[in-house]
């Protein structure tokens, strides 16, 4: 019987080796590769967790979908800026502003802008419940199982919740539309009425004198219920790849944009293309030193064969171990 099981432990796909990556302070967290298609790294990734301000990226991504011309103009009114949280991060938009569609999206993605997510919100769907009841169907769509809001800017509520698997296909999705990608990957930006606005990880980047060029796109998100989180898009040898950290410690240590950085580094130092016989490109984890084959589409019809070879092998082995207990 000792026989058997070793077969069964030589013949597991080499796919469902984990990656493990050191020192992550995030509580829950996951890493996707763009180019593979896999998930590559997993931590509690399906804890049911307040996401902060990447709420406002379904925000943009239900917006997008409604709007038929990005340079349509809108004129802010008083009443699209009242009953904004006090503490909640704005664009700096005034009521008498003209500005378009465009640069409401810029302004609620680059500097997390609340004001503008509600100006979203009440110019495309008439309320501000009406876009958010949109919002979960946009949700709901992408397959968001585990999640709920209940608002456009991702403050703090017992109603609102997310997962960083949900948040991963949040972001998947949002990444398909060019114009999300564009805005996502920019770190700084003209509105049509001359406001400057720039991306939240560029004042993390000064505050801490560390460059933050490896991260190619990004959104950051920080409440008291969802510690520090960051929402990233970078590059790990041509591979494109992004990852979601959630509920870091909520300090001035900015966990949140480490993470990212470690797991970077990580992946640099640990993350490797091989060009097996058939010159299709598989992924390598080296990991202390051990490189294990995983995660590669390309071996996909070799991840199934060990399977039905156990099985034969189980088929053949029960009846004659069975035989051999009855002599």
């Amino acid at each position: 019987m000792k026989k058997v099981w070793l077969l069964i432990i030589l013949l597991i796909p080499v796919n469902c080796l984990a990656l493990e990556i050191p020192n992550i302070n995030s509580k829950y967290a996951i890493v996707y590769d763009l180019t593979s298609k896999e998930i590559i790294y997993e931590k509690d990734s399906d804890v049911k967790t307040s996401i902060a301000s990447l709420t406002k990226i379904l925000t943009v991504a239900t917006a997008l979908d409604k709007i038929d011309d990005l340079d349509r103009q809108v004129l802010i009114t008083n009443d699209m800026l009242k009953d904004i949280y006090w503490n909640a991060s704005v664009a700096g938009l005034k009521v008498g502003d003209i500005v378009t569609y465009q640069d409401l999206i810029y302004a609620t993605i680059l500097p997390s802008g609340a004001d503008a997510a509600q100006v979203l919100a009440i110019s495309l769907g008439g309320s501000v419940d009406n876009f958010i009841k949109e919002m979960n169907v946009m949700a709901k769509k992408i397959g968001m199982n585990d999640s709920n809001f209940v608002n456009t800017s991702g403050l703090d509520s017992s109603l609102q919740y997310s997962t960083a698997r949900d948040t991963l296909k949040l972001l998947l999705y949002a990444l398909d539309n060019p114009k999300f990608r564009e805005v996502f990957t920019t770190k700084s930006y003209i509105l049509s009425n001359g406001l400057k606005v720039g991306a939240t990880i560029m004042g993390y980047q000064n505050k801490l004198n560390i460059d933050t060029g490896r991260i190619l796109g990004s959104k950051t998100g920080t409440t008291d219920e969802a510690g520090l989180c960051l929402a990233a898009l970078f590059n790990v040898l041509d591979h494109d790849m992004v990852s979601i950290t959630l509920k870091a410690d909520l300090d001035q240590n900015y966990y949140n944009l480490k993470d990212t950085l470690n797991i970077i580094q990580f992946l640099d130092n640990n993350y490797t293309i091989s060009i097996p016989e058939d010159n299709k490109p598989s992924i390598i984890i080296d990991t202390n030193n051990k490189k294990e084959e995983s995660y590669s589409k390309s071996l996909d019809y070799k991840i199934y064969a060990p399977f039905i070879l156990l099985i034969i092998l189980l088929v053949l082995f029960i009846p004659f171990k069975r035989l051999k207990n009855k002599k």
